[in-house]
C-alpha cells in the first residue's frame, strides 16, 4: 500500500480510537443496576460526644424485624455505621446501601456476622456517604434478600468488551504508525509496506480479539465493596 493510504488509514484509526474511548466514557456500560430504591428511614436523635457526633435511625420495611435500628457515627472525616438486631443471631447478614448527598447509590457493603450480640460491629462508611439504608440478606438459615444489586445483561459486557477491544487496537496502530512516521525517514515506505509491519498490525488485532474473548469468557460484575471494622459496643436507648 502506498504512504497516502496507511495515513488514511492512521486517521480512521485515531477517529475510531476516540469514539470507542468516549463511548466507554459516556455510557459507562459496567455500572450497577439496583434493585432497592433510596428509602428516607425515621430519624430518631442525634447523640454527641467528646469525639463524635451519633445520629440513630429506624429501619425500614422488613429489615425492621431484624435490625431496629442503626446509628451513624461521624467523627473528623471518618465515618461509622453500627446496626442494632432485635435479637441475638448465630448468623445475620445485611446490606448497606451507601447514598450520596444527591441520593445517588454510591456503593454497597455487604456485612456478615456469626454469634452476634445485640449489636453490630463497626461499618467503615465512605467519607461521601450521606445517607445510608440496611437492607437484611439473611438470618441464620432463612435467606431473605440474595441480592440487591442487578447482574449485568449480557448484552452489556460484549458491548464493553468490543469497545474496549476496538480501543486496544486502534491505540496500537495509531502508536506503530506514529513511530514510523517519526523515525522512518527516508525509508517510511519501505517500513511501511514490509513483513514486520504487517505482522505488527496482525499481532494487535490478534491481542485485541485475545482481550474480548477473555472479558465476555472472565468477565464478573463488580463486587460489592466491603469495609468491615473491629467491635464497638453502642447503647441504643
Amino acid at each position: 500500500m502506498t504512504v497516502f493510504l496507511w495515513r488514511i488509514l492512521c486517521i480512521v484509526a485515531a477517529a475510531l480510537f476516540l469514539f470507542g474511548i468516549v463511548t466507554l466514557i459516556v455510557v459507562r456500560f459496567l455500572k450497577n443496576k439496583y434493585a432497592h430504591s433510596f428509602t428516607e428511614d425515621k430519624f430518631l436523635r442525634t447523640v454527641k460526644t467528646t469525639n463524635s457526633t451519633n445520629s440513630v435511625y429506624l429501619t425500614s420495611g422488613e429489615t425492621y424485624k431484624y435490625i431496629k435500628k442503626y446509628v451513624v457515627c461521624v467523627s473528623g472525616t471518618e465515618r461509622f455505621l453500627i446496626c442494632n438486631f432485635a435479637r441475638k443471631y448465630k448468623q445475620i447478614g445485611f446490606f448497606v446501601v451507601q447514598y450520596t448527598a444527591s441520593k445517588r447509590v454510591l456503593s454497597v457493603i455487604r456485612a456478615t456476622e456469626t454469634n452476634t450480640t445485640l449489636s453490630s460491629r463497626v461499618i467503615a462508611l465512605s467519607g461521601r456517604c450521606a445517607y445510608v439504608n440496611v437492607v437484611i440478606s439473611y438470618v441464620n438459615s432463612a435467606q431473605i434478600n440474595s441480592q440487591i444489586i442487578r447482574p449485568l445483561p449480557r448484552y452489556k459486557i460484549r458491548l464493553y468488551a468490543f469497545f474496549k477491544s476496538l480501543a486496544v487496537f486502534t491505540g496500537i496502530f495509531l502508536l506503530r504508525h506514529i513511530a514510523l512516521e517519526t523515525f522512518g525517514g527516508i525509508y517510511l515506505k519501505a517500513y511501511l509496506n514490509s513483513y514486520w509491519n504487517y505482522a505488527i498490525v496482525g499481532a494487535s488485532f490478534f491481542v485485541a480479539l485475545l482481550g474480548y474473548v477473555l472479558t465476555v469468557l472472565c468477565f464478573r460484575r463488580k463486587n460489592a465493596k466491603e469495609a468491615n471494622g473491629g467491635a464497638l459496643e453502642y447503647e441504643f436507648l
